[in-house]
């Protein structure tokens, strides 16, 4: 299932709360994050070859273990990042839902924003 797929499964008010978690200062900015959120459902995808792979990443600095995706799956536009499948390897356990808000928010800060998201995203960047 790409990511764009994955998101339009929720309403954005379903996954908020769970944005809320990952993100402590998103109720702040809520209407920043249904921008980026309405934006990536509907803009046009880009086919990729490429995944955004959820696994089990050791932190080198601190030696702590956690799943996520690489920031290198998120190193593009938003077209592509819209257009890539979703994935998980064995024994991640992460719903659904916590995949879509973490791939919302790795997109909205380390992805290429389209022009019409750049005044929310320098927004949530101060933030």
């Amino acid at each position: 299932m790409t990511l764009q797929q994955l998101l339009r499964t929720f309403d954005f008010d379903d996954i908020f709360p769970t944005i809320a978690v990952m993100y402590p200062n998103a109720k702040r900015h809520k209407k920043e994050f249904q921008e980026a959120f309405d934006i990536l459902c509907n803009i046009h995808a880009v086919t990729s070859k490429k995944n955004i792979l959820y696994q089990l990443i050791e932190d080198p600095n601190t030696g702590d273990a956690f799943f996520g995706a690489m920031d290198g799956n998120f190193k593009t536009t938003w077209e592509v990042i819209a257009g890539k499948n979703v994935n998980k390897v064995k024994g991640v356990d992460l719903s659904d839902e916590e995949m879509a808000a973490n791939c919302l928010i790795n997109t909205i800060f380390i992805g290429s924003a389209p022009k019409e998201f750049e005044a929310s995203r320098r927004i949530l960047i101060r933030a």
